[in-house]
């Protein structure tokens, strides 16, 4: 046996390579298969040597770890050097005794391959020799030495570092500087604020100096911002915004105003235009933090940017609160856009000096703007906006009515809920379901019979907003509307009954729930269906059964959903039955479903043959959460053999790879 798989790695063809690799596996003789399993990592095709690892990381131990060390020493294959490379590091500290050993070599290659994987595995035990390695006499092993150490983040190597720093050799320079900021060690301050004086290592040593953060640097760096050097400005402004975020912020403004004056600004300002998201972002915070109104403009003209608003409005908010009447001018911005900004500005700085323009910001032409005037209103919280918030529930724009009833709903104290609910039989059917709406969100019990009259409007909008205040308020007399509800003659009624009443269960709720799976109308049957799935009362199970035979898929795949949610053995039978349904959206909502159930990875895995790509996905997707160990074979048979790489690619996700 052992003869024709030697053979059978040399023919031609790569996939009888491969699974002759793969027999390796059963082959008695041990050393043999190590042997030849290291010769496989030389094959000229990736997957022979990807199966191949993989073998010896299952085989491991001292002939594996050295046939590995002996593999790097294959000049002319570097396929087989990166496969060695990749099952050392792989094998952890269990090879490091051995690399130690072997990296007394004459070859330098090697040697540098040692300090890469033992760096890579962060061994302790390896950290004498990787120390000893930055005075090796090959410039690209002590360059490497160095950078690990600074990965390893051992404080125990700074003075080392900082001697490389300190003896000029520009080469391990700038790797030190860098090892130092990783590390973090206070004591290398002086020596990176010397470094700062070189021009080859002045980034790497202000890379290293923010990520130490000592507030004592700071005199040293804010000149940089007008280096020569757009790498070095660009350090300097990410170690200054470093600064900030370690609670230094009030020193590093009151830094850049001393060294910068009335110019601040405009040393600022062409950050804010780097293609570097970051830069940008560093850029933004630090204008805040100035607190200077001449950065208002310019922060708002690219406030239109959405990936940079978040950050943007700190800064204006930064700015608003230490001076609001800064803001007042741009409420009468000609962009709607910036109005609106400042409208949301003025609502998280609270100040009351904002009260006046965003009552009249409640008459601007842009509905955005009115609505979030109404919204700032509201963080203010006074009182006297009331009045003026009341005339936006009859506003065009829906979304400015929403804004007008949430705010309304928090200035709560304002209102006469006798004029609210007098609302409700108001002529215009916009006023009367928009007080609906805010008699939800205020929970006034005492307008709940009200609310139960105003069910009979003759407006479906109405009606809807009736259901969703009940669902809101709730409690037995809710309940006993919301029941009424669900037979009400519009299907949207029904439907937004059913799903409110799935959020208060009771016996009386689960069996209307139960008589709405009989409902005409299809959405219905799957609101209720999916109330039933939340409430999850057994009395519900055998229904639920029944509307696996409904007509239409989505009914059908709500039901499945519920069932999954019950974890009884009547549910899981019936699921089981689904597996083999023609349609492929049945079949993945139920293995999503029967995922739930501790037993299902039986009834799973043969879906992992299914012929549709989506629903084998799906398969591998839930197995994810069964033990690794039950799954493993499959799943990697899939990664290798399916035929569509979406499947493969979920399938490596979920083995980790």
């Amino acid at each position: 046996m052992a003869e024709e798989l030697e053979n059978l790695l040399r023919d031609e063809d790569v996939e009888i390579r491969r699974e002759a690799v793969e027999k390796l596996r059963e082959l008695e003789d041990k050393a043999l298969a190590i042997m030849l399993l290291i010769k496989a990592i030389e094959d000229p095709d990736w997957r022979v040597r990807k199966t191949s690892v993989e073998i010896l990381l299952e085989h491991r131990g001292e002939a594996v770890i050295k046939g590995l060390i002996d593999a790097l020493y294959l000049e002319d294959n570097a396929g087989a050097r990166n496969s060695a490379i990749e099952a050392l590091t792989k094998l952890g500290a269990e090879a490091t005794d051995y690399l130690i050993e072997a990296f007394e070599s004459p070859n330098r290659d090697v040697r540098k391959f040692i300090i890469d994987i033992l760096g890579d595995v962060g061994d302790r035990k390896a950290l004498p020799l990787i120390l000893k390695a930055i005075k090796d006499e090959d410039d690209n092993v002590r360059a490497s030495a160095v950078e690990h150490l600074g990965r390893m983040r051992d404080a125990s190597v700074t003075d080392a570092l900082i001697s490389i720093l300190e003896s000029g050799d520009l080469w391990l320079g700038y790797p030190a500087a860098d090892a130092l900021g990783r590390i973090g060690e206070p004591k290398a301050i002086n020596v990176l604020l010397s470094a700062l004086l070189k021009k080859p290592l002045r980034e790497p040593a202000l890379r290293a100096l923010g990520k130490i953060g000592d507030i004592s640097t700071l005199p040293f760096l804010a000149g940089y911002l007008r280096d020569s050097s757009k790498v070095v400005r660009e350090e300097t402004l990410k170690a200054l915004e470093k600064l900030f975020h370690k609670g230094f912020g009030e020193k590093v403004a009151a830094e850049l105003r001393d060294v910068f004056k009335e110019g601040v600004i405009d040393v600022l300002l062409p950050f804010t235009v780097s293609d570097r998201k970051e830069i940008k972002v560093a850029a933004i915070i630090l204008l805040g933090l100035l607190r200077d109104e001449k950065a208002i403009a310019p922060l708002l003209e690219m406030s239109s940017e959405e990936e940079f608003q978040e950050d943007i409005t700190k800064a204006l908010v930064f700015i608003g609160t230490a001076k609001p009447e800064s803001l007042i001018p741009f409420f009468n911005s000609d962009d709607p856009y910036q109005r609106r900004t400042i409208c949301d500005i003025a609502g998280k700085v609270r100040s009351t000096i904002f009260f006046t323009p965003l009552i009249e910001c409640l008459k601007d032409g842009d509905g955005h703007v009115r609505a979030m005037a109404a919204r700032s209103l509201s963080e203010i919280g006074d009182l006297r906006a009331v009045s003026y918030i009341e005339s936006l529930l009859l506003d065009e724009y829906g979304d400015v009515q929403e804004a007008a009833v949430r705010t309304l709903a928090r200035l709560k104290e304002g209102l006469s809920i006798d004029e609210v609910i007098n609302g409700l039989s108001d002529k215009n059917e916009v006023l009367r379901r928009n007080s609906a709406m805010l008699l939800g969100l205020l929970g006034e019990a005492e307008a709940i019979g009200p609310l139960g009259f105003a069910m009979k409007d003759s407006n479906v909008r109405v009606r809807m907003a009736v259901v969703d205040a009940l669902g809101l308020i709730g409690g037995p007399d809710a309940v006993k509307l919301l029941l009424l509800a669900i037979t009400d003659e519009v299907p949207d009624i029904r439907r937004a009954a059913a799903i409110t009443l799935g959020k208060l269960d009771g016996d009386e709720v689960v069996d209307s729930l139960i008589l709405l799976l009989q409902d005409r109308d299809d959405w219905v049957r799957a609101a209720a269906a999916e109330s039933l799935g939340i409430i999850r009362n057994e009395k519900a199970i055998e229904p639920l059964i029944s509307l696996l035979s409904d007509e239409y898929g989505f009914v059908k795949t709500t039901a499945i959903e519920a069932l999954g949610g019950f974890k009884d053995a009547r549910a899981r039978a019936a699921l089981c039955g689904l597996l083999d349904d023609k349609d492929l959206e049945i079949r993945r909502t139920t293995i999503e479903s029967l995922s739930n159930f501790d037993d299902a990875l039986d009834l799973i895995i043969p879906l992992l043959q299914d012929r549709e790509w989506s629903v084998r996905k799906t398969a591998v997707d839930v197995m994810g959460k069964f033990p690794k160990v039950q799954t493993y074979r499959y799943l990697r048979e899939v990664a290798e053999t399916d035929e569509d790489r979406e499947v493969k690619k979920a399938a490596e996700r979920v083995l980790g790879e």
